[in-house]
């Protein structure tokens, strides 16, 4: 199974072996179709998965008929195949950017991105010959992200405006 970890299960939801799920994907419309999900190394056939939010779900999955085994899955990570996961244009998983280089559009290399953590904005953390660096990725810095080339490219100007680095 090539997995992508879509959400983690924050608690069980009633009596019937259903889970709530705070999901990772940037909203419940990528992952709403899953037909497996896998916890713990073990694959689960999805029964049911409905929307409470953009950020969270309800998921009844085959084998887990009860509370005490719900409870069992909380605060565990959630993965999905990821041919099942809807990715829309101009989107990519985090786990496909995680490796690209880093450049500047007047063409100088940065260095590696090694982490990113998504909320309002991402931030993307990168290596780079100077240490470490972080910058958020807002709309003025006109990425272009390209996993296939394993490259993303910011503008030079704003990025020196955003970027921090790390001693």
């Amino acid at each position: 199974m090539d997995k992508i970890e879509i959400g983690a299960i924050a608690k069980p939801q009633g009596i019937k072996g259903e889970l709530k799920i705070k999901i990772f994907a940037d909203d419940f419309n990528s992952v709403k179709d899953i037909k497996t999900a896998e916890i713990d190394s073990e694959v689960y056939e999805v029964e049911n998965f409905r929307k409470i939010s953009d950020t969270e779900g309800i998921l009844k999955l085959k084998g887990i008929d009860d509370r005490n085994a719900a409870e069992n899955c909380r605060m565990k990570t959630v993965y999905a195949e990821r041919n099942e996961i809807k990715v829309p244009q101009g989107k990519f998983f985090i786990a496909d950017v995680i490796g690209c280089t880093l450049f500047l559009d007047s063409g100088k290399e940065i260095g590696k991105i090694y982490d990113i953590v998504n909320g309002n904005v991402d931030y993307y953390y990168v290596l780079t010959s100077e240490g470490k660096a972080v910058f958020p990725l807002i709309k003025e810095l006109n990425a272009s992200i390209e996993p296939k080339q394993n490259r993303v490219t910011v503008s030079a100007h704003k990025f020196t405006e955003v970027v921090l680095y790390e001693d």
